[in-house]
């Protein structure tokens, strides 16, 4: 049997839902399978399992389908339209002329036998998919949505030929032509739009450039991006995409990144930084590296997660799973007891059999099948294209309940990383970190200068912001790092001392003028650093963990939605106290380990509230394990995105809060569609069954019931995040 592996295979041959759920079904009941779930909105199988791969091609070739095995090149959504609008021309051409003489009653003379022929070429040629397929469901003992089709087109031409062998009156060419015909369009008209809600993932693929230029022997070539190993240099130009994941070795440049955070400012790029795949170079040349290449790239990590989240199986379709996997049976039955019923009352079997062909078009499960894989699919297109990346659908559909949402503080709410927030001169008021005086100036280009080649956080978060500010650095003399407190360095002959009040005391310099200034900052849950000059106290600098611009906002929006907000920090109170107030979160609790956040999530899930959590960091993991619905912020640890059923890109909670709308409006197009389904189908047979619709106006209305669901489902490409 060997290990456990996920296996995805896309199956051809499915005509309705019913198909999928027999697939589905028989592959679940296999030995050595854990999990099988087929979507036939996607055409995609995922088996879970230790069963070899062979043993599950066996049973769905068994069951009368196909497999696009990957020695075969697949077929496209866009070619499958083509070939289906191909069918949908010759039938009409061919059935029109049919429609025309029998609903007009044009009589001459070979009209019945031109009826005959055409109608003939019409279940021959472009039809003769439906009963090529319904003979290997028969063959199988698997009846799906070809076998009503090849039933009702069947029973309308078989009858009609007998009768006019028979030299009687009553025939019905047109009935089966025209069905085929409607069948053919709705079927056009339905590959087309799934091919749109599938549109996500082949634009994400497309962003990746096809070719990259590689330094090999000193010399740039471009190569097919497939051909780039890790490890190689390559060349990046203003305006070309970079075609791998990797870091930057030489220049600096500004990304566009907009496809991975749906941030529309470039973010300026030096030597170091990470750049990715699919990304647009927009100003200045640079060399990179290659670091990961192929499907371990950012982009197909995205794409990857997007086809699973489609793949995969809403709770909620598990009712329309059941309806659709014995409703074809059902409606067999209902046709034989509607035409039992008519002869019963007194017609003719010409006379009953129409609202028994009737029953048998109309009760198509296809919309009830397409119901919510199609509106899970444009969902998750969707929010992809926002920065949301959903791991699964149960997910995207449990996040419309959440109403509590608990945030982590470091790197959710706040940016996670050290900078300069407040600079305070002994000679000066209190200046904030965007002080502009020249004498601000000076003092920044002292400090910048000196902590130029400190590799502690807090040294590397004052030279960040002093270039941020466009100051030029000069090198220093004699520069050394104080463990613990700080550092020591020689600027324009003078020395210069940077760090904590320890390292002031020990050098005996009186920092007295700067403690309240120092004690307010500190009050505020903030790092101070004193500076320096030649033992004389000039300033001290305040370092802390900023909060996310959009953060306030975000936090505002998802109250406005009733949603209740908890913040859980393993901070200090001081710092947490601070934020929350900052923030508007009543509901604030500090000092917590892993296991406390943990026990407070399950304290409020006892309440009966659904609960989720976004968090980043590896100390998050447990609690976003134990949410309903978790969150990881994109610049999360690899560890917490994994843990995670949804990934905001983009690190911003303003992400989670367009992902509990998407996943609102997704469940709200999906019980659109589902009550459009149901009743359908629950009006329609009874109307049928009566009598009051033709075989041919039930075939349009058939195809148009599938038609409507998947375009209702499209709607949310153009959901406003």
């Amino acid at each position: 049997m060997g290990k456990t592996k996920n296996l995805t295979l896309e199956i051809t041959g499915m005509s309705c839902a019913s198909c999928a759920k027999r697939i589905e079904d028989t592959i679940g009941n296999t030995n050595g399978v854990s999990e099988s779930i087929v979507n036939f909105a996607t055409r995609k199988a995922t088996v879970t399992g230790r069963a070899p791969a062979e043993e599950i091609y066996k049973i769905i070739e068994g069951l009368g389908y196909g497999i696009v095995k990957e020695e075969t090149p697949a077929v496209s959504e866009r070619e499958i339209a083509k070939s289906e609008w191909k069918k949908f021309l010759v039938s009409a051409i061919l059935s029109v002329p049919v429609f025309a003489i029998s609903m007009f009653m044009i009589h001459f003379r070979f009209s019945d036998l031109t009826q005959l022929v055409l109608t003939t070429t019409v279940i021959f040629w472009p039809g003769i998919g439906f009963f090529k397929n319904a003979l290997k469901q028969v063959m199988h003992w698997s009846i799906g949505m070809d076998s009503l089709i090849a039933l009702g087109a069947g029973t309308a031409y078989g009858f009609s030929v007998i009768t006019l062998i028979k030299g009687g009156s009553g025939l019905y060419f047109e009935s089966a032509s025209i069905i085929i015909t409607l069948i053919l369009l709705g079927r056009f008209f339905e590959t087309k739009a799934k091919g749109k809600s599938g549109e996500a993932i082949r634009k994400l693929m497309d962003l990746q450039p096809k070719m990259a230029r590689v330094i090999r022997d000193g010399t740039e070539k471009e190569v097919p991006v497939t051909d780039v190993q890790v490890g190689e240099r390559l060349a990046i130009r203003p305006g070309e995409k970079i075609p791998v994941d990797g870091a930057i070795i030489e220049g600096w440049t500004s990304i566009d990144e907009s496809m991975l955070t749906g941030e529309s400012m470039p973010i300026h790029k030096e030597e170091g930084d990470k750049v990715f795949g699919g990304t647009v170079n927009t100003t200045g040349l640079i060399y990179m590296t290659a670091e990961n290449i192929g499907a371990n790239t950012v982009l197909a990590h995205i794409a990857k997660l997007v086809e699973d989240a489609q793949g995969s199986k809403a709770p909620v379709q598990r009712l329309a799973d059941k309806v659709s996997g014995v409703f074809v049976q059902i409606v067999i039955l209902i046709a034989l007891l509607t035409l039992g019923g008519w002869i019963l009352a007194g017609y003719q079997f010409n006379e009953a059999i129409i609202p028994a062909v009737a029953v048998l078009v109309i009760a198509c499960p296809c919309a009830l099948g397409l119901a919510t894989p199609t509106a899970v699919m444009v969902g998750t297109g969707r929010a992809a294209e926002a920065g949301i990346l959903i791991k699964d659908t149960a997910s995207l559909e449990l996040a419309h309940k959440i109403n509590t949402l608990v945030l982590d503080k470091t790197g959710t709410i706040t940016e996670g990383k050290p900078r300069v927030t407040d600079l305070f001169n002994i000679n000066d008021e209190k200046e904030t970190a965007e002080t502009d005086n020249k004498n601000g100036l000076d003092i920044l280009h002292i400090i910048g200068s000196c902590e130029q080649h400190s590799e502690h956080p807090i040294g590397m978060a004052i030279v960040h912001y002093v270039r941020e500010q466009g100051i030029d650095l000069e090198e220093v003399k004699d520069f050394k790092a104080i463990a613990g407190m700080g550092i020591r360095a020689i600027y324009n002959e003078s020395t210069v001392l940077i760090g904590s009040d320890k390292l002031m005391t020990e050098n005996n310099i009186d920092v007295s003028e700067l403690k309240q200034k120092a004690m307010e900052i500190k009050d505020e849950g903030k790092t101070i650093a004193f500076l320096a000059v030649d033992n004389k106290a000039e300033s001290v600098i305040g370092i802390g963990d900023v909060v996310r611009e959009t953060s306030k906002d975000a936090i505002q929006e998802i109250n406005d939605m009733g949603v209740e907000v908890v913040m859980l920090t393993g901070d200090n109170e001081v710092v947490a106290e601070t934020v929350g107030k900052e923030m508007g979160i009543v509901s604030v609790k500090s000092n917590l380990r892993p296991a406390d956040k943990c026990d407070e999530i399950k304290e409020i899930q006892q309440s009966g509230k659904i609960v989720g959590m976004i968090g980043d960091g590896i100390n998050d993991v447990p609690a976003l394990a134990t949410a309903d619905v978790s969150f990881a912020i994109g610049t999360a640890t690899e560890i917490a995105m994994e843990a995670a059923n949804i990934t905001l890109v983009k690190g911003d909670i303003l992400r989670a809060c367009e992902a509990l709308k998407l996943s609102r409006q997704t469940m709200n197009i999906i019980k659109q569609n589902l009550f459009w389904a149901f009743g359908y189908n629950v009006l329609a047979l009874p109307v049928a069954a009566l009598g009051f619709l033709n075989p041919m106006i039930a075939a349009g209305a058939m195809a148009f019931s599938s038609v409507s669901v998947v375009t209702n489902s499209l709607r949310l490409r153009r959901f406003k995040l």
